[in-house]
């Protein structure tokens, strides 16, 4: 579930968001993911559906242009690209708002403690430097020359 103000992932048995502090209306959000999920999948569609026709629309026009076969390939295997790759990415997402409305089995806070330490583990104390001065300011002694 997701916080309907600052889109923040939510755990199910909370009634604040922990990011923004907004109240969880349960059944709003429940709403308003479907009606997402729906648009969303509209969306898909239509960027699908659109990157096809003015890949083609692209082509034609181009080859009207007489440019050459390799550019126009080129230029249509790009276009292609980013088409398949922006579907690819609302497909992705769709697929987290779907998986994310499921319950999970599990609470996700359960394992989040950390492991303490055992004494081979710790570091040795580091002893800090008395002072500043005393560590750059130093007076030669003379040493006997033998």
């Amino acid at each position: 579930m997701y916080c309907a103000t600052c889109g923040s992932l939510l755990n199910q048995e909370l009634n604040y968001c922990n990011r923004c502090g907004a109240r969880v209306d349960k059944l709003a959000v429940s709403e308003n993911k479907s009606e997402a999920l729906q648009y969303l999948s509209m969306a898909t569609g239509f960027v699908g559906l659109g990157g096809l026709g003015l890949t083609v629309g692209l082509i034609a026009i181009l080859l009207n242009f007489s440019v050459q076969s390799e550019v126009v390939v080129m230029l249509a295997l790009a276009f292609l690209a980013a088409v398949f790759g922006i579907s690819f990415l609302m497909i992705q997402q769709i697929s987290r708002m779907t998986n994310a409305s499921q319950p999970s089995s599990k609470n996700v806070f359960e394992n989040s403690q950390l492991s303490s330490p055992n004494t081979a583990q710790l570091e040795e104390p580091r002893i800090p430097a008395v002072s500043v001065t005393e560590n750059t300011t130093r007076t030669l002694e003379k040493e006997l020359i033998k």
